[in-house]
């Protein structure tokens, strides 16, 4: 029995593919180029051929990095409905009610404590939609059709999948494109005797997860019996604020200079950030027996090792 990842290539990708076979779990690596260790070469959009592969390896669990519409996804659950014993979704905390705070898109009253996985969902829909919407040939014209909400609730009416849905965090480290922590590193690695940030993205709490406890935790999904059915958050236990983050990196990397106050310029500035996105993380790790296998400090140092050989690699 083999598990089918969907996406393999991408930035979480390949840690799963670790992750599984540090499990002694059978992996076979979906992608369209077909690369890597146990690639194989698979059109996602092509539901018959997904359907052949999952009985030609007898596929019984699915793991799904690339569920963002309704038109990529759905086809693939009433196709596979009942053909595999899992489903493994990867959401995304952003289906919170806070989220359309966050983006201005509404103006709910904030939730200040973290959410639970029984939390306000958002009411509004498609967080990324443009007005005028993207051209249709543009290459983020998909991101005005994104949203976790509707495939959740997708995964969840059909219960022959017994459908796992892992809503992630802010993803760092190794490969990260958006390089979500390099505001704090680059200065620190540069010697810069001051950092200057806003006080309000200083002060701002939301839940991050380190990308190799991440796929460790879809792994463990895939496969542990707790976990069937159900919808967990994922992310550190207990999110700090970004002035904690700088101190964070500041004792890994023996930086001694000042944090010092500067204007929120675009694209902050867009971000309400009265409205904070701190997840409670607990529901997993009660129910799977789960803990991150990544030390802290070493998390911190891989990626601020990432960052400075990406700035060197640009010079």
């Amino acid at each position: 029995m083999a598990v089918l990842l969907l996406g393999s290539t991408g930035f979480i990708g390949p840690r799963i593919v670790h992750a599984l076979e540090a499990l002694g779990v059978e992996v076979v690596a979906a992608s369209r180029g077909g690369h890597g260790p146990n690639a194989v070469a698979l059109d996602r959009g092509d539901v018959a051929q997904v359907r052949a592969l999952v009985r030609e390896r007898r596929i019984h669990a699915v793991v799904d990095l690339l569920a963002f519409t309704e038109a990529d996804t759905l086809p693939l659950l009433d196709a596979l409905d009942g053909q595999v014993e899992r489903w493994v979704m990867a959401s995304s905390c952003d289906v919170y009610r806070n989220y359309e705070g966050l983006q201005r898109k509404a103006g709910p009253d904030p939730l200040l404590e973290p959410a639970t996985e029984a939390s306000p969902l958002r009411t509004t829909r498609h967080p990324y939609r443009t007005a005028p919407p993207r051209a249709r040939d543009a290459t983020e014209a998909w991101m005005d059709d994104y949203d976790k909400i509707p495939l959740e609730e997708a995964l969840r009416a059909r219960p022959g999948l017994s459908g796992v849905i892992l809503r992630l965090p802010m993803v760092f480290g190794p490969g990260d494109r958006q390089q979500r922590f390099r505001w704090i590193t680059a200065p620190m690695q540069a010697g810069k005797a001051q950092l200057a940030v806003n006080s309000a993205w200083a002060g701002w709490r939301t839940t991050y997860g380190y990308v190799d406890d991440v796929a460790h935790a879809l792994a463990a999904a895939s496969r542990h019996p707790a976990a069937a059915g159900r919808t967990f958050n994922l992310g550190e236990l207990n999110a700090p604020d970004h002035m904690t983050w700088i101190g964070r990196f500041a004792g890994v990397l023996g930086w001694r200079g000042d944090v010092v106050e500067a204007p929120a310029t675009d694209p902050l500035a867009a971000l309400d950030l009265s409205y904070p996105m701190v997840c409670d993380t607990s529901a997993f790790r009660n129910a799977c027996g789960w803990r991150e296998p990544t030390a802290p400090e070493e998390a911190l140092l891989r990626t601020a090792a990432d960052e400075q050989r990406r700035q060197g690699s640009n010079a």
